[in-house]
């Protein structure tokens, strides 16, 4: 029986204030968001989950830089996986589990671009690297 916890990343960022050095992540990935000035928006969530779809385990999620023109808060909550369909976990994408969501307001009135770089480190060992390039319109 494959017990092994997979990490999960729905796609979108979190906060911390330690960063981890570049050589340790095994993951990176960039993406775009758009937010409106002063509103929140959902930037990130993640979840390591077993087969079964019960958690596996906290993950370590931490904003190491960033943002310059808002904020970023990391909230413990319900979070929509998003594993590939060829991954045993996939039956899990369709309910909400436990996990991290990170939440990103610009100050009122900025409009511009803004970035956050998110660091997880999860319960089973794997190391991923985020950044969030946010543009405020």
């Amino acid at each position: 029986m494959n017990c092994r916890a997979t990490s999960v990343i729905s796609g979108l960022a979190l906060l911390g204030f330690t960063a981890f050095p570049a050589a340790a992540y095994t993951h990176s990935s960039t993406y775009q968001k758009t937010a409106l000035s002063g509103q929140e928006i959902y930037v990130f969530g993640g979840t390591t989950l077993n087969p079964d779809c019960s958690s596996a385990g906290k993950d370590d999620v931490r904003v190491v830089s960033g943002p310059s023109h808002g904020n970023v808060k990391l909230v413990h909550g319900k979070v929509h996986p998003s594993y590939s369909k060829s991954n045993e976990r996939s039956k899990c994408n369709a309910r909400m589990v436990d996990g991290v969501k990170a939440l990103y307001r610009s100050k009122s009135g900025f409009t511009g671009w803004d970035q956050v770089t998110f660091s997880v480190h999860t319960y089973e060992g794997n190391a991923f690297r985020f950044v969030a390039n946010i543009k405020v319109e």
